[in-house]
């Protein structure tokens, strides 16, 4: 609720709005941000107004340093939905995206990451700085253990340096591929990545003409295809592409769902504007009713009046009760109406 307020029309609701949201979050318990922090975090970030998404983003940068261990766990899930948020219409959504990006990467506590991650938060936002923070990379000499915190932040940069028309600096994001695959934990934290990176080397390892670097790029391919825990590149590629189809299936089934809803919304809908519709007949037809018996009473009402006018005409007594020739209750016998 604080953060849609911040989407108020009133500067001092607002104003009022963020510090009630900065203090919540400086309240919060860090083993909160898993379950509840992050998910209401998101959640504002699809709202319309931008004043909201800018909060969100600014929450969740403070989130970053108040939790920064729980925050580096959540990396794979925050990194692509705050880089959709770079490229918002609205500079200061753009902006705060860029910071909350920065915050949230610097939480990876890997070593030998740690020096290049600016320069990979800038190429996030700025495509034509790409192979900068790959030579970055291609610097780092890779010791410490690779995660799945420190493969999202990696993983994007690479995939999008394997597209580059620049067969030089392809060769370069393999060789970065190779060096952190052979410290990859295990293969549950690089499956994600998979879909992003072997389709892209294969590529190079047919499509290349020079030689050497189509061999490094096979070799990119091994090491990536053994951290993914196959044998060969057939299998990993055989695996690849049926997670690929259960995904597909199941985002076919959540659009069949979300359509099946949202028909079973409209026909509620319509049951209901039809209800709404005949009482409204229903009270139409009754306030018809009532206005035609208004008007008969009102009609039977003049037309009495009408004849008690009929009566007083004919009558020689006025309404009080006085002749209307000589004004006397009992009549002269000089009255004109005298015995009448």
């Amino acid at each position: 609720a604080a953060l849609d307020e911040c989407g108020s029309s009133s500067s001092s609701v607002r104003a009022a709005a963020d510090d009630a949201s900065e203090a919540i979050i400086q309240l919060a318990n860090p083993l909160a941000v898993p379950m509840l922090v992050i998910p209401v975090l998101f959640e504002a970030l699809h709202s319309p107004e931008w004043r909201v998404k800018s909060t969100a983003l600014e929450r969740l940068s403070q989130v970053a340093a108040l939790a920064p261990r729980q925050t580096s766990k959540l990396l794979p899930k925050i990194i692509p939905t705050v880089t959709a948020q770079i490229w918002d219409t609205k500079p200061q959504v753009t902006k705060a995206a860029n910071a909350a990006l920065l915050a949230v990467c610097n939480t990876n506590d890997n070593p030998d990451v740690k020096p290049a991650i600016p320069a990979v938060v800038h190429a996030v936002s700025k495509p034509a700085d790409t192979f900068k923070a790959v030579e970055e990379l291609m610097a780092t000499t890779f010791v410490a253990t690779v995660d799945a915190s420190t493969l999202s932040i990696l993983c994007p940069i690479l995939s999008r340096g394997l597209k580059e028309k620049n067969a030089v600096r392809k060769r370069a994001c393999c060789v970065v591929i190779e060096n952190m695959s052979r410290l990859v934990d295990s293969p549950n934290a690089v499956a994600p990545f998979g879909p992003l990176l072997v389709p892209e080397l294969k590529k190079v390892v047919e499509n290349v003409q020079f030689e050497d670097i189509r061999d490094v790029a096979l070799s990119a391919l091994q090491a990536l295809t053994r951290a993914l825990g196959h044998a060969d590149v057939e299998s990993a590629m055989a695996s690849i592409m049926r997670a690929e189809a259960e995904r597909a299936e199941e985002e076919q089934r959540r659009i069949e769902e979300a359509l099946e809803e949202e028909k079973q919304a409209e026909e509620e809908m319509r049951k209901r504007e039809e209800e709404e519709r005949m009482q409204f007949r229903e009270a139409m037809e009754a306030q018809r009713l009532l206005d035609k018996l208004a008007l008969e009473e009102e009609e039977k009402k003049k037309e009495k009046e009408m004849l008690k006018k009929e009566r007083q005409k004919k009558s020689t007594k006025s309404a009080t009760g006085k002749c209307q020739g000589c004004g006397l209750k009992k009549c002269k016998k000089t009255c004109l109406f005298f015995g009448k």
